[in-house]
């Protein structure tokens, strides 16, 4: 009787690290690539966060962000009043700028690939 009970101490104490090992969450790195993206207004972020997703670029002054309603847009006035559509970080550009120049916002936002326009054509450069 004397051996089984340290025994079973032993025993219990194995299966309590076990659960506790099977428990404890694991830490998990994630390296990003050494990738920049240019952001409208000159500056560059790079990649961030579990997903490596880019950094959001500092606020660009009179941006106005697209929204579903004017995504949905029936029909677009022929108004010419330019404004620079400014891409979405998915849409991977060769040169910048980013963005296409539309002869107004409706036209802008109905381009899903455009995140939010800035008052003017786009900048050449």
């Amino acid at each position: 009787m004397i051996m089984k009970e340290p025994l079973l101490l032993v025993i219990l104490v194995l299966m309590a690290g076990g659960l506790a090992f099977t428990l404890i969450p694991r830490q998990s790195y994630t390296a990003c690539t050494l990738e920049a993206k240019l952001c409208p207004d000159g500056s560059y972020v790079g990649r961030t966060g579990p997903n490596c997703e880019f950094a959001a670029c500092p606020s660009e002054p009179g941006a106005v962000y697209c929204t579903s309603e004017s995504r949905n847009a029936d029909a677009c006035i022929t108004l010419y009043k330019p404004v620079c559509g400014w891409f979405s970080p998915e849409v991977q550009c060769i040169r910048y700028s980013c963005a296409q120049t539309y002869s107004n916002s409706c036209f802008a936002c109905q381009n899903n690939n455009v995140l939010y326009y800035t008052e003017g054509q786009c900048p050449t450069g």
